[in-house]
């Protein structure tokens, strides 16, 4: 959004461009991928450079969408991406692959950024590339085309992949594996115990470590904010606005006539003959004629007809107009004018319904004074979003006309300024608890050169500037500041050596054989029968049951194998006997959809080695100094 700002444009381009999402990237400005000179490239993937715009263009949408991830390896991903692109884009051109101008124009004519109620808007696709910087409609449909092209070479590689029968009942048989198990426990709590720290080896670990133990820098800073929810809840309701805005939205607020139905149906399969359809027919008859005749009420007729087996029945619940794509039964019911009303037999493609009225439930018009609410939120929030669009354009435009003061913007824009509690390089309260705002906070521009922050997204509608107002360097702590901490990382390394000891030992010893039994007595552990297991197991801790499946099976004794826990304990497993998964227990269903996940992981790991390939034989060079 932030990149929006900057540009003057409207909130809805950020999802223009992801409507022109293809591929990983977004379309706007992918035709600097090709056009700059090799000495301005960041990257060269043959003869064919990516330049600095492309990547910058590429690393802040990515930037925005994952702020909490490391700048270096977002970069590093985003990079790599698009030479991935490029790769595919010289295979399609060494290919000749191509898209047609049919194919190119119904891939145009889907994009929703192009349509208008539904359609394809000719005028609205001319105004949405004007916006997005192209000269003309035919640098973005080539543009467009090429992109087509190598999503089709991509998807081509990926759906290539095939799963054979016996690859896939192999597979099952390992799903649906089942394993015997033992495993002796032992945990870190009794070691903890047993541990013991002397004032001499406090003393020793401080002096050796005396450099980890620190106060750890801190910095406090002063910021303005914007906050669309705040704007709008300072703005004052226009009733006449509102009035205005309910008459021209009063077709929202229309709750339509609904029914309350229960029916028959003698059901006619697909394909059935005319034979079959006179027989539902006369069948639908004789069942309305009983009711009509007051032989018997609807409900009898219902219960006496749901023994037969292509005759089904009961409640619908509330029907409103449109539910349904077949009109003929919603006309019936709401042909019908009394509550307790049954209709004659009527055809629909499932077969014969007699419907019978259980409730009306009239249209009704939502009143002004009903909805106001709802209105006065709506109108604050279309007004609120224009003031947050120019407010926040010309915060942007003072902090860079005076990048040493938040004043002067805190004076334009009528701010007040907050200051954040002291917080280090791993966040705090408040404010600070947005990962932006300690990105920006420890930057060199703010924290070495005294400047005032960029516009920051902390959250959607939610946008920060912020300056340095004071700073703590990293301070030595004394012993005793530092003695608790000593104490429990000693007792921890400790009770680990310990634990560590134990298990080298009776793992080993349970390996020749002596029993866990015997073994859990000695050393004070546990000892856990789970009996068989699968795969799926959501009992058992996943480092263990990973392990449990890791190990080979069994020959002549059990297998033995250690996992350590993710609580700190370790265990010492024993695994019994193995039983393969039977086949015939998946569904066909399942099957299906097991062969569909093989396919599709076959296919991914298949095209990574094709990229792989192609980085092999094509040459990439990478200038990291212009990243």
């Amino acid at each position: 959004m932030l990149q929006t700002i900057r540009d003057r444009a409207s909130g809805w381009i950020a999802y223009i461009i992801v409507g022109l999402l293809v591929v990983t990237f977004a379309l706007w400005g992918i035709q600097t991928y090709f056009s700059h000179p090799e000495s301005r490239d960041i990257a060269k993937v043959g003869d064919s450079g990516i330049s600095p715009q492309a990547f910058q263009q590429a690393f802040q949408q990515q930037r925005q969408r994952f702020p909490q991830l490391d700048a270096a390896l977002l970069k590093n991903t985003v990079l790599q991406g698009l030479i991935n692109e490029q790769l595919l884009q010289q295979v399609a051109n060494e290919q000749s692959l191509r898209i047609g101008d049919q194919q190119l124009s119904q891939a145009i004519r889907s994009i929703p950024a192009f349509q208008q109620d539904g359609a394809f808007n000719p005028d609205r696709y001319k105004q949405v590339l004007r916006s997005q910087g192209y000269l003309s409609e035919g640098a973005f449909e080539e543009n467009f085309r090429h992109i087509l092209a190598r999503e089709q070479l991509r998807e081509g590689l990926l759906n290539s992949a095939i799963v054979t029968p016996v690859e896939l009942n192999k597979t099952i048989e390992l799903l649906n594996q089942q394993r015997e198990l033992q495993y002796l426990l032992l945990p870190l709590n009794n070691y903890l115990q047993k541990a013991s720290v002397t004032d001499d080896a406090i003393n020793q670990y401080f002096q050796e470590q005396q450099e980890r133990f620190q106060k750890p820098e801190q910095v406090q800073v002063e910021y303005l904010e914007l906050k669309l929810d705040t704007i709008a809840d300072k703005l004052t309701i226009d009733e006449a606005e509102l009035q205005q805005l309910y008459q021209e939205q009063k077709a929202k607020y229309v709750q339509p006539e609904e029914r309350g139905a229960s029916h028959i149906l003698i059901t006619v399969p697909p394909g059935s003959d005319a034979a079959a359809i006179d027989k539902a027919r006369d069948r639908a008859k004789a069942i309305h004629a009983e009711i009509a005749s007051g032989a018997k009420t609807f409900d009898q007729a219902l219960q006496d007809a749901q023994k037969e087996h292509d005759i089904q029945g009961g409640q619908l619940g509330t029907i409103s107009r449109g539910l349904y794509k077949d009109p003929g039964f919603e006309n019936a019911l709401f042909a019908l004018s009394t509550v307790g009303a049954v209709s004659e037999p009527v055809p629909t493609s499932f077969g014969f319904h007699i419907i019978r009225l259980d409730g009306i439930n009239l249209e009704k018009v939502n009143s002004f004074a009903e909805v106001r609410e709802k209105l006065a939120k709506e109108w604050r929030l279309q007004q609120a979003e224009t003031r947050f669009y120019d407010l926040s354009e010309k915060l942007n435009n003072a902090i860079y006309e005076h990048p040493d003061s938040l004043e002067p913007a805190a004076r334009l824009l009528d701010l007040q300024s907050g200051e954040s509690p002291w917080f280090t390089r791993q966040g705090g309260d408040g404010i600070a608890g947005f990962h932006p705002i300690v990105e920006a906070a420890f930057s060199d521009p703010v924290l070495k050169q005294g400047a005032n922050s960029e516009l920051l997204e902390v959250e959607p509608n939610h946008i920060v500037v912020l300056r340095l107002k004071d700073h703590r360097e990293a301070t030595p702590l004394t012993l005793e500041e530092s003695r608790d901490r000593i104490v429990t990382e000693l007792r921890n390394r400790q009770a680990k050596e310990m634990l560590e000891k134990d298990l080298v030992t009776v793992r080993r010893r349970a390996g020749q054989g002596e029993s866990l039994e015997a073994l859990a007595k000695e050393f004070g552990a546990e000892l856990k029968n789970t009996g068989s297991i699968g795969r799926r197991d959501s009992q058992l801790d996943a480092r263990l049951l990973q392990e449990t499946f890791r190990l080979p099976p069994p020959a002549d004794k059990p297998t033995i194998g250690a996992a350590p826990l993710a609580t700190g304990d370790q265990a010492v497993l024993a695994i019994g006997r193995v039983i393969p998964g039977e086949v015939g227990k998946m569904s066909e269903a399942e099957r299906k959809a097991l062969a569909q996940q093989l396919t599709t992981q076959i296919g991914a790991t298949e095209f990574e080695g094709f990229l792989e390939g192609l980085r092999q034989r094509i040459p990439i060079v990478v200038h990291q100094d212009k990243l």
